[in-house]
Parts: C-alpha cells; sequence; structure tokens
C-alpha cells in the first residue's frame, strides 16, 4: 500500500512510517513536515492511508484533510493527535479512524484492520496470488479466480502449493488424491489426465511454467506466486492477521500444516 504521515514533528512522523515499514515492508510509506509538500505528494501518489497529526501550524490536520480529500477520495484519513477532544470534528470529516499520541504499533494495526475504504492488494509477486486460509483458492494477476475443470486437478496444485516447491513423486501425488486404492495402470492413467488438465487451467491465465516437472515428480515454483501462507511463514504482518485457525479446510491431509501453523503461530 501506499501511505502519508504528516506531523510539524518530523521525528514523530518518521516514526509512523518506519512502524509501517515493518508492517507493509512492500509498501512505500512517506513523511513530511511541509503541508505544501504532502499535498503534492497526494496528487501524485493518490495514498490508501493518511496518518495527520491535527494541531499543526499554518493549517490544520482537519483542513488538511479536506484538502486531500478533493485530491483522493478514496484515501483513507486517519488523524493522530495527543488531544481527545478533536475526536468528534474527525469524524464529521469522515475519517477512517483516530489515534491518539504516543503511537503504538498495535493502533496501527488496529486502523488499517478497519478502514473506511478497504485496499484492495494489487502485489505484484508473481503470476498467481494464492490463498491458503480458509478455503484454498487461485486467482490470476487481475484478480480473477482460476477456473479448475477437474476438482482433484485443484487438489494436486493444492498440495503442490502446500509442499512449498518440493518435488513430489508421484506416487505420493497418486496417494494423496486416491487415498488407499491399488496405484494400478488405470489409477496412474487418472493422474495423468488430472495433471495434464492442471497444466491446461494454469497455461489459460499464463501460468503453466509455474509447474516444474523432474523424472517421475513434480513441484512449483515458488517465486512465481504470491502465497498468504507462505507470507505468513515469512512473518508478514498481513498475512499473520489473515489467518483466522483455518488452511485449506476443504482437504484433510492439510491437518499436518495447519497444527504447525497453530503451533508456531505463539512465536509471533
Amino acid at each position: 500500500m501506499i501511505t502519508i504521515a504528516v506531523d510539524d514533528n518530523i521525528n514523530v512522523a518518521e516514526e509512523i512510517v518506519r512502524m509501517m515499514g515493518e508492517i507493509d515492508a512492500k509498501g512505500e510509506h512517506t513523511a513530511y513536515s511541509d503541508t505544501k509538500m504532502a499535498l503534492e505528494y497526494v496528487k501524485d501518489k493518490l495514498p490508501d492511508v493518511a496518518w495527520l497529526d491535527i494541531e499543526m501550524p499554518g493549517i490544520s490536520g482537519l483542513e488538511l484533510a479536506t484538502e486531500i480529500k478533493k485530491l483522493s477520495p478514496k484515501t483513507n484519513i486517519i488523524f493522530v493527535t495527543g488531544h481527545e477532544k478533536f475526536a468528534y470534528q474527525s469524524f464529521k470529516l469522515h475519517a477512517s479512524g483516530f489515534v491518539l499520541k504516543p503511537v503504538q504499533k498495535e493502533d496501527i494495526i488496529r486502523e488499517l484492520d478497519n478502514l473506511r475504504n478497504p485496499i484492495e492488494r494489487n502485489d505484484d509477486n508473481g503470476i498467481l496470488r494464492i490463498q491458503c486460509f480458509g478455503n484454498f483458492e487461485a486467482f490470476d494477476r487481475h484478480g480473477n479466480p482460476v477456473i479448475f475443470q477437474r476438482s482433484k486437478s485443484k487438489e494436486l496444485f493444492a498440495y503442490l502449493i502446500d509442499r512449498r516447491g518440493a518435488l513430489c513423486t508421484n506416487n505420493e501425488l497418486c496417494a494423496i488424491l486416491f487415498g488407499d486404492r491399488v496405484n494400478d495402470n488405470s489409477l496412474k492413467s487418472q493422474f495423468r489426465l488430472y495433471f495434464s488438465k492442471l497444466k491446461q487451467d494454469l497455461g489459460k491465465v499464463g501460468a503453466e511454467d509455474i509447474i516444474v516437472k523432474a523424472w517421475n515428480s513434480c513441484g512449483i515454483d515458488t517465486s512465481k506466486i504470491d502465497c498468504d501462507y507462505y507470507n505468513y511463514l515469512k512473518g508478514d504482518t498481513y498475512a499473520l492477521n489473515s489467518f483466522q485457525g483455518e488452511y485449506m479446510s476443504q482437504y484433510s491431509w492439510t491437518e499436518m500444516t495447519l497444527g504447525e501453523i497453530i503451533m508456531n503461530s505463539d512465536n509471533y
């Protein structure tokens, strides 16, 4: 996301930017003490969030918010002040939020989780965006769901995502897809069909090269996807907050990974 912090005390604005950098390391976060420069930035960047001190010389944060809304109507205004008396005035301007100084990281996270204008994440970190928390889903770079011709093809892809780039043998994949059924020629033929359909499905969204094929095994190129589970493992705050106790809920074989996530969640 793109955010701006404005305070006549530049140290305060820079501290907010520092915390935003920890919360959203891939975003663009900028601090200003000069309101005119801040407005030029808003005009150019149309930020997702503006953290505004209310009491500033020359132009107050309330007046600055009005000007920002003219330039960028969807910018979420969050007022930052040391006085609760300004709360009523701030909400008359349809502000997204209000935090008291000194600002704490948990205050920022709370406000980001409750924005008036939700931010669509347009991370360009890969060909596909993968959702593991809740039900498993895959989305193309435009945010459209990937359509899988066969449910088993989707499950196959989900398992490869779960394995995080590790090569999986065809026998292992057959065991996941078909359980205790005898791995005979008929089963192998079905597996080849589902694998072929998966390649076709990914090809339709320009993502066929996500699949890495080796002798009698396959995996995925993790560098070509943006995945909430992978981001969670990296400690990404957005991903940490998005985990609500469910992981690829439609598949029973995910219980081990879910247990590991829950066990490790105490470390965050």
